[in-house]
């Protein structure tokens, strides 16, 4: 395991790309697993719980057809586990980095303004997330980095765009 966990964070800092990852339907679904219990203990700090599973099966749907998509136009479908292993992988490992600021309640003052430090930590993880998955991609296409994150940046959009106009935030 602690091996696993030291292959995503060598993604997460540009040292391997997907390929590190064996094309493993048990990893994919493992991670995917891990992926979706984060997301949902994200989710539910700020919505109500019958919301959760709707809005988890979205986002995560959305983010694997998003992902099989970009690689069905590049005709690299065959790199579809390992892509998506290593996506959602490294976005769990940021969610855990996340979540103990959302959890203790340090992104927000006493008067329930969001702290600028911790707003500011949590817009840096949001921005290092599309660079690792731009990076992911970028290797997974064998395409330059830019091109990549120009993906990433065009699906984070969509992705806000549509979560919040099907579940807004209460």
């Amino acid at each position: 395991m602690q091996r696993l966990v030291s292959v995503f964070v060598d993604i997460a800092f540009h040292r391997k790309g997907p390929d590190a990852l064996p094309s493993s339907r048990f990893l994919f679904h493992v991670v995917l697993l891990a992926y979706a219990g984060v997301g949902a203990l994200t989710l539910a700090l700020e919505r109500p719980l019958a919301q959760v599973l709707g809005a988890i099966t979205f986002h995560v749907g959305l983010y694997l057809v998003f992902i099989a998509a970009v690689l069905g136009v590049a005709r690299r479908r065959s790199r579809f586990l390992q892509t998506a292993t290593a996506a959602l992988g490294v976005e769990t490992f940021l969610a855990c980095i996340a979540l103990p600021l959302l959890f203790t309640g340090t992104a927000q003052s006493a008067d329930g303004v969001p702290s600028v430090l911790a707003a500011l930590v949590l817009l840096l993880i949001v921005v290092w997330s599309i660079d690792i998955v731009g990076f992911i991609l970028a290797r997974a296409l064998d395409r330059p980095y830019i091109v990549g994150v120009s993906i990433m940046l065009g699906y984070v959009v969509i992705s806000m765009s549509l979560g919040e106009l099907l579940f807004p935030t209460p």
